[in-house]
């Protein structure tokens, strides 16, 4: 029963812990963009474009940006079309 017990409790702590990863790294990637991107325009509804225009339109904007590599990805990934 302590192992069940124990089991249950490590697995609770991983699945939590996964999803305050996800939570943060979204909310960084989100903070990223609310602070390059709005400097200039407006900000824009990801899921509104296709995954290819999105990507390429922040590709296009990110020299413009200043954004980093990793920065341009993360804000391109908050496009969750498939």
């Amino acid at each position: 029963m302590k192992k069940i017990s124990t089991f249950f409790s490590v697995f609770i702590a991983v699945f939590l812990l996964g999803i305050s990863v996800e939570i943060s790294f979204l909310s960084a990637a989100e903070d990223v963009y609310q602070q390059k991107c709005a400097k200039c325009h407006s900000l824009r509804n990801p899921d509104n474009y296709t995954k290819d225009e999105w990507k390429y339109n922040v590709e296009r904007m990110s020299g413009r940006a200043g954004l980093t590599a990793q920065e341009t990805q993360s804000i391109t990934d908050l496009n969750k079309k498939k």
